[in-house]
């Protein structure tokens, strides 16, 4: 009963509140008040201030779901280890994926693990690192592919992953795409469609012009990496993006890219992995296909 009522309030917290615990749970509001209502009879103390229809977690509410949320990987962990031990490829594999990641390489890891797991339950949850940094701390993930840094160093372990590079795209009847490559001298003259400043993407081709003390003509910008595609493709101007994003439309002859001389820009795909996670079960095979050599966290053998 405890860890139902454990699992409840985990639920509230982790969703929000307690309609769409409700509604993740697959039980009635009131059931749901009543297992946190017990536990908080349990516990002798309140976890929620209920102020109308709002619950905010009070500060013994904070200390139980720090211990609740680490308890629900443990949980986890035993489950997959018992299905490891009955020969059982099932299970579930949660993985929080950055949208270049998401779209252009996940899906090919997938197909990889699918053959080798087709039972095993994948759930992809698409965001920023932050966020997925965020549910990594919660238990909410398994495991993270980034395309950032993380805030939390000595809880979340990150793994070289790949090196993603940018070059110039262009429509593919552009005169520049005989060129294999460009330097940016060449491409600050170019009319330029980028993503909006702040983007990721944009942060990276900024400081790169900022360091070789060019300026660069931006002639739109857009929210959406397909969208500038597009733009691109229509002739409306040229762009610096992700190779890894382009590979689809290179192969149509939709686009031409070149690379960028002498002061190229790139950035590091990593995985990232709460340290006190056990690689068992989907997990383990996972970082496998992904060829993520992890020693130094903790496997089913040496958590005895």
């Amino acid at each position: 009963m405890l860890l139902d009522q454990l699992k409840a309030f985990h639920t509230v917290v982790q969703n929000g509140g307690f309609e769409r615990a409700a509604e993740f749970l697959h039980l009635s509001q009131p059931a749901i008040s009543i297992r946190v209502r017990q536990l908080e009879k349990e516990l002798g103390i309140e976890l929620f201030d209920r102020l109308g229809r709002r619950a905010r977690l009070t500060d013994a509410g904070r200390i139980v779901e720090d211990h609740t949320a680490r308890l629900m990987i443990v949980l986890s962990e035993m489950t997959l280890a018992i299905d490891e031990l009955k020969g059982s490829r099932r299970g579930q594999l949660r993985c929080g994926a950055a949208t270049t990641i998401a779209v252009h390489l996940v899906p090919k890891t997938l197909v990889r693990f699918k053959r080798r797991f087709p039972n095993v339950e994948v759930d992809i949850m698409v965001g920023r690192t932050a966020d997925i940094e965020r549910k990594m701390l919660d238990g909410q993930l398994d495991v993270g592919l980034i395309a950032g840094t993380v805030s939390n160093p000595s809880i979340l372990k990150t793994f070289h992953f790949l090196t993603d590079e940018f070059v110039l795209i262009t429509p593919s009847d552009h005169s520049l795409t005989k060129q294999r490559s460009v330097s940016l001298r060449e491409i600050a003259n170019l009319p330029l469609i980028l993503r909006e400043k702040g983007s990721a993407p944009r942060r990276i081709i900024d400081e790169s012009f900022r360091a070789a003390g060019l300026p660069y003509r931006c002639v739109m910008q857009i929210e959406t990496a397909e969208a500038l595609k597009k733009a691109v493709a229509e002739g409306l101007g040229c762009s610096i993006a992700s190779r890894c994003s382009i590979q689809t439309e290179i192969k149509a002859g939709i686009l031409a890219y070149s690379r960028i001389a002498h002061a190229p820009m790139k950035r590091e795909f990593r995985v990232i992995l709460h340290k006190d996670k056990s690689l068992s079960g989907p997990l383990k095979s996972f970082l496998n296909v992904l060829k993520i050599k992890v020693d130094t966290l903790r496997s089913p053998s040496n958590n005895r």
